[in-house]
This record gives C-alpha cells, sequence and structure tokens, in this order.
C-alpha cells in the first residue's frame, strides 16, 4: 500500500525521476509514484472535505492494488534469482513501515494526553496496542466502530486500519508465493482462482456484517491479489515472447485514459452510502491495475510522471500517517465543525510533516549505514515499546492520573461499567439471536423479570441483579446495542434488529416471565414510537405477559458525556461539578421526551417509569450519588454506571414488580 517499495531497493530521494522509464523493468517506475499521489490525495481530500470527493476512501484500495504488485515483484524477482529470504524480506519491511509510524503514534499519543476524555485515551490505547501489533482492523471491528459510523472520524489512529490489511498480507503471501512456485506454470490462475474466492467472500458477508467485510483481510485480500496476479501475468509474458519495448500505442493511451476515468467515477460517483468493499470497489481496483499494466501513454508520461505528482508519490506514506490524526482532532475541538482555513492549514501541515518524516527519519532508516539487521531490531525495540505504553494506558483505563486530584475519581472510561453488560453475550454487538448465551434466561427462579432493550436496558442489568437475591426475583436479559425492543424496528447499521427483537418475543413466550421490562435510548423518531410501540405491546398483551414496564429516558449529558461535562466545569470553575445540576445537560430534550412517552404508555395500557424524575427535580438532576457523592451516575451521555443502575432499581422495583411482588414473597420458589 502506502509503504510498498517501487522496486526492491527504492532510492530514498528524488534522483529516480531522471531515470528512463522502461515497462516491466525491475528499476524504479516514476508512474506507480504517481497513482501514490492520486490515491493519497483523494483520501486526504475525503477526510477533510467528504463533500468535495465522496468517494475519495477509494485511494485505500488503489494503494492495496499498488502494494500487491510491488510486493510480489519484489518476492517474484528474487525467487528466481535464487536470493529470497523470509529473514531479509520482513527486515525490509520494518525498514519501510516502522520509522514514520513510530514517530506519527507517539506524537498523537502525547497530543491526547492533554486533550481526550478517560473514555477516548482507552480506545486510544486499544488503537495504539493494534497499530504496534498491525492488529488495527481486528481491533476496530472488536470496539465496533465502522469506517464510516458517525463520530468514527474522531478516533485518531483509525486510519491504520489499512495498514494492518497490508501488513497482514505481507506475512502471509510470500509463504503462499513460495508454494505457489511449485506450479509456477499456473501460478497465475492459481492467484486468479485466490483472489475471485476472496471477492466472493466480500460480496457475500455484507448481507450479514458489513464491518466485517470492511476490515476482514480475507475479504479485503482481493484487491492486492489483482495486483499480485497482474505482476505474475507481465512477469509470464516477458518470460516469453511479449515485447513491446515500451513504445507509444493509441490501444494503450485509450486504455489508461478510461482507467483514470474510471478512477474519477469512483471519487466523486460513490460515496459512504455505497457498500463498500464490493461490486462497485472493481471500478478503482481495476482502474489502478489497468494504469500499472499499460505503459509509455500519455498518461503515464506526462500526467503519473509528473514531477509534482511523483514528489507527493514519494511522501504518500507519511502524508497518510500524519493528516488523519490532525484532523481528528480538529474535528474534536470543533464540535460544529471545522473552519475550512484551519481545514486547509492542516493539510498543509500535514504535507510539511510528510516531507519532514520522509527526508529525516524514513531515508535515514531506509539507507543509513548501519546493517539492515540492527537497524531492524531497533525499530522492533521502539514499536514495542509503543506498544506498550498503549497497554499502560488501557489498562489504567485511559491514564486518570492526567487529570486534577479533586475530579480524577470522575474520569471514567465507561469499561468499568459495560464490562458488567454481558457483552457479546446477552448484549449482542454485531451478533444474531443464535449468539443469546443461555444464561441470558437467568437461573430459574421467579417472579421473572426479563429486561428487553438496546444498551440502556443492558445497563440496567446490574442495578437490578445487585437487589435479586435480596428481594426474591430473577433477572433474564436480552439485549442489543442500538436495538430497541420495537417490533419492525429496522437499522442499517444493525442488521440483525429485526431477528433479534423476533427472537426475543419467541423466548417470552417459551419463559413466561412476570414482567417484561422495554428499556431503550429513545431517541428514535417520535413517529417510528408512536407506530412501533403499540404493535409490540399489543403483541406482548396477546401473550399474556402479566406486566409490561417501560423504562423512560435516563439524564442525558451533552459533548462527551457526563465525565467530561465535569472536567469542563472544573475547568471552568476550579470547583467539583455540584451534586445535582442542569450545567451541560440535555434536560429539556429528555423532560420532552420524557412526557411523550408518559403519555403514550398510559394510552397503550403499559406501566411507566420515569427515570428522569428519579434522578431530577426543579433543582437539576443527580450526577452524583453514593457516599459523599462519590459515584457518577453516567459514564458517557446517559449509559448509567453500577451504582446508578443499583439506585434506580431500589428506587423503582416495587414499580417494576407490582402485584408480582406480593405474590413472590408468599410463593417464592421456583416454577
Amino acid at each position: 500500500m502506502l509503504a510498498s517499495n517501487g522496486s526492491s531497493e527504492a532510492p530514498g530521494d528524488i534522483a529516480p525521476l531522471l531515470k528512463v522509464y522502461t515497462p516491466h523493468s525491475v528499476g524504479y517506475r516514476p508512474d506507480i509514484d504517481g497513482l501514490r499521489a492520486i490515491a493519497v490525495m483523494a483520501v486526504l481530500a475525503y477526510h477533510a472535505f467528504p463533500r468535495l470527493v465522496p468517494g475519495g476512501f477509494a485511494g485505500v484500495d488503489i494503494f492495496f492494488v499498488i502494494s500487491g504488485y510491488l510486493i510480489t515483484g519484489i518476492i517474484h524477482r528474487q525467487m528466481l534469482e535464487k536470493r529470497f529470504s523470509i529473514a531479509t524480506f520482513y527486515a525490509r519491511r520494518i525498514l519501510r513501515i516502522f520509522p514514520a509510524l513510530i514517530i506519527v503514534v507517539p506524537v498523537t499519543f502525547i497530543i491526547g494526553w492533554f486533550v481526550l476524555s478517560a473514555a477516548q485515551m482507552e480506545a486510544l490505547a486499544a488503537n495504539m496496542e493494534g497499530a504496534a501489533a498491525f492488529v488495527q482492523n481486528f481491533v476496530l471491528r472488536e470496539q465496533i466502530v465502522g469506517y464510516f459510523d458517525p463520530g468514527a472520524d474522531r478516533l485518531p489512529l483509525l486510519h491504520l486500519w489499512s495498514l494492518g490489511i497490508e501488513e497482514q498480507y505481507y506475512v502471509m503471501w510470500p509463504l503462499a508465493l513460495l508454494l505457489i512456485a511449485r506450479w509456477r506454470t499456473r501460478s497465475v490462475a492459481i492467484v486468479g482462482v485466490l483472489a475471485i474466492a476472496s471477492f466472493l467472500a466480500c460480496v457475500l458477508v455484507p448481507s450479514w456484517n458489513a464491518a466485517l467485510a470492511f476490515y476482514s483481510p480475507l475479504t479485503r485480500a482481493w484487491e492486492l491479489l489483482v495486483g499480485s496476479s497482474l505482476l505474475l501475468w507481465q512477469e509470464k509474458r516477458l518470460a516469453g515472447s511479449y515485447r513491446d519495448g515500451g513504445e507509444f500505442t493509441q490501444h494503450h493511451t485509450v486504455f489508461a485514459m478510461a482507467a483514470l476515468c474510471g478512477i474519477a467515477i469512483a471519487f466523486w460517483a460513490f460515496s459512504a452510502r455505497t457498500p463498500w468493499p464490493g461490486f462497485f470497489t472493481l471500478v478503482p481496483v481495476f482502474g489502478a491495475a489497468a494504469l500499472i499494466g499499460t505503459s509509455a501513454t500519455f498518461a503515464h508520461r506526462r500526467i503519473l510522471s509528473a514531477r509534482p505528482m511523483v514528489l507527493i508519490g514519494l511522501i504518500s506514506y507519511p502524508l497518510y500517517l500524519w493528516h488523519f490524526p490532525l484532523i481528528a482532532y480538529a474535528k474534536m475541538h470543533f464540535s460544529k465543525g471545522v473552519p475550512s482555513p484551519v481545514m486547509c492549514g492542516l493539510v498543509v501541515i500535514s504535507v510539511l510533516l510528510a516531507w519532514l518524516t520522509y527526508c529525516f527519519v524514513e531515508t535515514p532508516f531506509r539507507f543509513g549505514a548501519y546493517p539492515v539487521r540492527l537497524r531492524a531490531a531497533s525499530l522492533l525495540a521502539g514499536m514495542a515499546t509503543v506498544g506498550l505504553v498503549g497497554i499502560v494506558a488501557s489498562s489504567t483505563r485511559g491514564l486518570p492520573e492526567r487529570f486534577p486530584q479533586p475530579i480524577r475519581p470522575f474520569m471514567l472510561s465507561g469499561s468499568e461499567t459495560w464490562m458488567n453488560w454481558r457483552r457479546g453475550e446477552c448484549l449482542l454487538l454485531l451478533q444474531p439471536a443464535s449468539d443469546f448465551a443461555p444464561e441470558c434466561a437467568g437461573g430459574g427462579r421467579r417472579p421473572l423479570l426479563l429486561i428487553w432493550g438496546d444498551s440502556y436496558g443492558a445497563a440496567l442489568y446490574p442495578g437490578l441483579l445487585h437487589v435479586a437475591a435480596e428481594r426474591g426475583y430473577d433477572v433474564a436479559q436480552y439485549t442489543a446495542s442500538a436495538c430497541p425492543p420495537l417490533i419492525g424496528y429496522t437499522l442499517p447499521e444493525r442488521p440483525f434488529c429485526k431477528s433479534i427483537n423476533d427472537d426475543v418475543l419467541r423466548r417470552i413466550g417459551e419463559l413466561h416471565p412476570d414482567v417484561v421490562i422495554l428499556d431503550a435510548t429513545w431517541g428514535h423518531a417520535e413517529q417510528t414510537l408512536r407506530e412501533d410501540l403499540p404493535l409490540t405491546a399489543s403483541r406482548l398483551k396477546a401473550m399474556n405477559v402479566p406486566r409490561i414496564v417501560m423504562m423512560g429516558p435516563p439524564p442525558g449529558w451533552g459533548g462527551a458525556g457526563l465525565p467530561d461535562t465535569v472536567l469542563t466545569y472544573y475547568e471552568q470553575t476550579r470547583a467539583v461539578l455540584p451534586e445535582r445540576t442542569f450545567y451541560g445537560s440535555n434536560d429539556v430534550w429528555t423532560r420532552a421526551r420524557d412526557a411523550m412517552l408518559a403519555g403514550l404508555s398510559s394510552e397503550l395500557g403499559v406501566h411507566y417509569i420515569s427515570v428522569r424524575n428519579v434522578f431530577c427535580n426543579d433543582d437539576g438532576c443527580l450526577t452524583r450519588i453514593g457516599p459523599s457523592e462519590s459515584e457518577l451516575t453516567a459514564f458517557d451521555a446517559g449509559h448509567l454506571t453500577v451504582p446508578a443502575a443499583i439506585f434506580l432499581a431500589d428506587q423503582t422495583l416495587d414499580q417494576m414488580l407490582g402485584a408480582t411482588s406480593r405474590q413472590s414473597t408468599s410463593a417464592g420458589t421456583p416454577r
């Protein structure tokens, strides 16, 4: 990708510009650096001004093709010359990729030390670990962060997912190519079959898991394999009778210009709403392959090999690394949008930093006088240090030591809460209903309270569980991220919502719970709630559920959530946020939504519990509870902490149980 060499020993300065380009040569190809320039400028423009280049993210797909082509060329030619070494190959990859990365990631961390909340720092730390091990794509998949998700562009190291894909390819491909070499005459066909298989996986997976298709090396490998198969096909023709001497042909010119037009179409006709990767990804991939596969045309000599294009291509890798953290931090700072002059300034700064990194970091490490193994070992040690810093920041849940002592206990990262939600088992993430664990049904005691909802319902579970043994009831939990308990509800980003809700209804019919608790963010369009809640309530009543309880929305907090509100208030006043306040709250919205849901519940004959009324009064909403008000009530914009969930359960349990409470005290035995 961005970190691929133009040849096995690509120069470290712009001297190659003086070389005469010869197609199929093992030497430097300035046109490929020009293609890199097109790709990196598209990606940079997409991140800085997405409306101007809505499909600029396709530049990464172009990089994948380039990477597969160049790396296969290096390996293949060295194999033919009987001098290929796995150890040397990996050492060269380290020299190419590690130097700039070791600079960019620590600088990103240092900036984050001063500006990130505990939750944001914990996420960054996980990404640092992923970057150090080149598994960032898997980390993002585990974090349920889609590349096109709202807010994803505020994750400073999000862009390193592509580097993870590339490095995973580099680890496996040399070994695979050594094996394929046993059938040299059929190597192109074998690689082509592998590419087709990967592409089929790519287009089939999105129907049930788009994030997996985006981040998985198996569904992305075909893009690199297109470049690899192109190289092998060219080498096969070169070994035969094919010779064109680099002569200019009208046929190649038309082909190259059509490829450039195809890439332009990808940049401006596609957008974040386009299923990606998929069939549409063929356009930039084949466009890049066509430009690499043709030669000596006007497009190659006058456009791709133009001096400015080559210069940008030479610094494309550090430019890719630098631009995204700067833009992400700017978007955090300017919550209402980064002003255009500021964004333009960041682009210029990114180019300057990329040039400095290329000249004073990349080049000395790649072409220095010290032995390759010594340079590689020092870089490995540096990368291990980066990973270790990430581990420390993650294990401390965002380095709360960064914050002033009076508010340090309130700088929550969220992991101390959601670790109690049974994520992946009873709170499904991007999972089908079949992934609900058996223990989600409870232990078999009666009465049985069944929580049905999204992550807000999962946040309620620890509170109900805490007092379950004392009050003699059991708790079942069937919750799914971003999936409210609404029959018929659909959400493209959560394709399993409808099937999960249908499955929960089936389980309710089997378990016969005494109380079904509907709990969600309830931030959906009012029309959606008025259409889907009556349907849900009628289905539950038809199943003879004894008691249906709807939990209203909890207090909401602006910005990055309640911990961020505490920090902002302290920076402004040098005092801890009051125990009860409206400062930084979204109570205007919460109060209106609470009233609407209370009225709708009354119409439907569903018992409504106002969570807002538990936490808020005319003086404000509770921010801290417990001994000496030492516990925050939320760790983000609204999810309750475990102490707050226990507090809520204590305050509302009798309302939840209703007559069931009196029945349970006399029965108290499983049935």
